[in-house]
């Protein structure tokens, strides 16, 4: 009886080696699993990525493929000129963030995107994946913020504010609350609302958007409540308002006047409507931003390149 049970442990155990292929007559020896395979199983499925099953089994999921051609807003955060008619173009959209694309042939006369790929109108552009850039094979005009291209002020604010954009996103990150922030500045500057407090308005709840909002309700060191008849300092380093007990730089440099951290509130707390009515001296607005721009420029680790251009215009137009 022992034999004739090692007989068909034998057997057994060439079975093993032959259904898996192991050329070996040795039962504990695994058999190697090929890309179909099922752990504890014969069944096969299509190639895709490895999951674990229930009761911890490993095996292979189907995977769906990335449709190679799809259609996206978006907005032209900046472009520059490729070779002989091409254009490279870094755009924003809802759902892949901050990409590039190019547009080829787009600066020959007879182009079909030509007219229709620029900056300061939301787009429905069709790409197809391509190995460095997105391609663009299509593109239409959802809306065009035509008044805001008629105010030069207003037209460099909103580079401004797409350069801000373009330096908080990484690539192919989804950004639909930022997507979101930038179309509604844009529809204010096309409304006509003051270029200035639009921007103000942007840089505050961008800060938000990047997880950095600036503490104007409690000293940003001590965290105590920050009293009407207090001092106080401006420090982007500390993360907003300091008190007058705190340590830290002097009111020379950083000091901060009540009216100017009203109107941070302000910014934090009102709605664009609210924003737009307020009654403000242009001492407090002046502070207020710069204040605001050396918050933004910290946050994002220098400051913006358009905003030289946007000071030249402005001083211009005054």
């Amino acid at each position: 009886m022992a034999e004739a049970n090692g007989h068909r442990g034998a057997a057994s155990g060439r079975g093993a080696g032959a259904n898996g292929g192991a050329g070996s007559g040795d039962a504990s020896v695994p058999a190697p699993i090929g890309p179909f395979a099922i752990y504890g199983q014969t069944d096969h499925v299509p190639f895709g990525t490895l999951s674990i099953a229930a009761g911890g089994r490993e095996c292979y999921r189907a995977s769906v493929p990335i449709p190679r051609r799809y259609t996206t807003d978006a907005i032209v955060l900046s472009r520059f000129d490729f070779g002989e008619a091409d254009r490279i173009l870094t755009l924003i959209t809802p759902g892949s963030g901050k990409l590039k694309a190019i547009a080829k042939g787009i600066r020959r006369p007879t182009s079909r995107l030509g007219g229709s790929l620029e900056p300061f109108a939301e787009l429905q552009v069709s790409l197809a994946r391509g190995r460095n850039f997105e391609v663009v094979t299509q593109v239409s005009v959802s809306h065009a913020w035509l008044r805001l291209r008629d105010s030069l002020e207003g037209a460099a604010t909103a580079w401004y504010l797409a350069e801000l954009a373009d330096r908080s996103l990484e690539e192919q990150t989804p950004a639909e609350p930022l997507y979101g922030l930038l179309r509604r500045a844009y529809e204010l500057l096309d409304a006509g609302m003051a270029a200035g407090r639009v921007a103000r308005w942007y840089e505050m709840h961008l800060a938000d958007e990047l997880g950095v909002r600036p503490e104007v309700d409690r000293c940003a060191e001590c965290d105590r409540m920050l009293e009407p008849d207090g001092r106080f300092r401006w420090v982007p380093q500390l993360g907003g308002v300091i008190c007058d007990r705190c340590p830290g730089p002097s009111y020379d440099r950083s000091g901060l006047s009540l009216e100017a951290l009203k109107l941070l509130k302000a910014y934090q707390r009102l709605d664009v409507a609210g924003i737009a009515s307020l009654r403000l001296a242009a001492t407090t607005e002046r502070e207020v931003e710069a204040d605001l721009r050396e918050f933004i420029g910290h946050a994002l680790e220098r400051n913006a390149k358009s905003l030289a251009f946007l000071d030249e215009v402005r001083a211009g137009v005054s």
